[in-house]
C-alpha cells in the first residue's frame, strides 16, 4: 500500500511541475527552393553578431527583430573574426584571444 502511495504522489508531483512548464518555439524553415514558383519581396540585408558560435537560428531571430514580416533568410555568408591581444610586462607575456562569429544575409518575405 505504501508503494502505491509514493507512485501517487511522484506522479503528481511530475503533473504539477509539467504543468507549469512554458516551453517557447521558434518556427524555422525546413527548406528553400529557388525557383520561378516561389515569388518573394527582399526586405534587406541583416547583420548578426555573436561571442558564442552563431548559427541559422540567431540570424533568422535577428532578421524578425529587424524586419518583423521577414519569413526567410537567404544568400547567408558565415566567417570568424579572431582577435589576438598580447601584454608583454618585463620577462611575462600573455595572450589573449577574442573570437566573434559574424552571419550576414538578406531577409526575404515571400507573396502569398
Amino acid at each position: 500500500m505504501k508503494k502505491v502511495f509514493y507512485l501517487g504522489m511522484v506522479c503528481l508531483i511530475l503533473l504539477s511541475v509539467l504543468a507549469c512548464t512554458s516551453v517557447k518555439v521558434t518556427t524555422v524553415p525546413l527548406l528553400y527552393t529557388n525557383n520561378e514558383s516561389s515569388k518573394f519581396t527582399i526586405l534587406g540585408e541583416v547583420l548578426y553578431e555573436s561571442k558564442d558560435r552563431a548559427g541559422y537560428i540567431g540570424l533568422l531571430k535577428a532578421a524578425r527583430d529587424l524586419y518583423p514580416e521577414c519569413d526567410y533568410v537567404i544568400d547567408i555568408m558565415a566567417e570568424q573574426r579572431i582577435t589576438t591581444r598580447t601584454m608583454v610586462f618585463l620577462w611575462w607575456h600573455s595572450q589573449f584571444t577574442d573570437i566573434t562569429w559574424v552571419m550576414r544575409g538578406t531577409a526575404i518575405k515571400y507573396i502569398r
